[in-house]
């Protein structure tokens, strides 16, 4: 039985699931334990709807998992990224690196240069926003006075 089948309507399934949830969902839908595959293969369904979250829950156990493979890591960075969750997207392709998966260099190397692009503009932002840290044209004799 396949578990796509069975998800066209997967409104049961909530990304706030706690693990024995999770598990309880797989063996309603399996008739049997889940094993590695079936939450890999349910998280690249998620992932095809654009159900990222859930993709996510799926992804998060799958990598803790006897059998797992990289390839599910390096969905799930791809998960946090179309959330927007950068930070979080770079921290999973860095292990997808560490982990052989050489194809995730670029990716790294690019949400670093991003993340330390928008971290400069917020401090250059924050620093010119704040009267004690302003740019005064008075010399420093004067600031003081």
């Amino acid at each position: 039985m396949s578990v796509v089948a069975d998800t066209a309507d997967f409104t049961t399934f909530h990304p706030n699931l706690s693990r024995t949830e999770l598990y309880d969902w797989f063996q309603k839908r399996l008739n049997r334990p889940p094993e590695a595959y079936d939450f890999y293969k349910q998280a690249r369904e998620f992932y095809q709807l654009g159900s990222y979250s859930r993709s996510i829950v799926c992804l998060r156990e799958y990598i803790t998992l006897p059998g797992a493979a990289t390839p599910g890591r390096h969905l799930l960075a791809y998960c946090h990224l179309n959330l927007g969750e950068k930070e979080k997207a770079l921290r999973e392709f860095k292990k997808c690196v560490k982990e052989g998966y050489q194809e995730d260099w670029q990716l790294v190397v690019e949400l670093t240069i991003e993340l330390e692009s928008k971290r400069r503009e917020e401090a250059a932002t924050s620093a010119s926003s704040d009267p004690h840290f302003a740019v005064d044209s008075q010399s420093p004799s004067q600031i003081f006075t």
